[in-house]
């Protein structure tokens, strides 16, 4: 196709560049994450608990949950994890606050 070989030293970006194509994967997982948080905070009490962190036991092995949920709320210029759950709760505001950061 674009006639590369593969001992030629190339970045990524000027491969994208001759195939004159962008970089959606991670523009696909940021919306499929939006998409997934706002469906969860709207629709499943059980999973708005753990995902604040209100169920107790023990630790889960690895990144906290709280992480994903800032970075969604940076994402959709949230001041705070509560102001990203009211926006959420309105599935409108919260279609149009992701559809604007793409």
């Amino acid at each position: 196709m674009l006639k590369i070989k593969w001992t030629d030293r190339i970045t990524n970006d000027e491969v994208f560049q001759r195939a004159k194509e962008e970089r959606l994967l991670l523009t696909i997982l940021k919306n499929r994450r939006h998409l997934c948080i706002g469906y969860r905070i709207r629709h499943n009490e059980f999973a708005v608990n753990i995902l604040e962190g209100a169920i107790s036991g023990k630790k889960a092995v690895g990144r906290p949950g709280l992480q994903c949920l800032k970075q969604v709320a940076r994402n959709t210029a949230a001041d705070s994890y509560t102001a990203m759950k009211r926006m959420a709760c309105n599935n409108s505001r919260w279609k149009a606050a992701n559809q604007s950061k793409d």
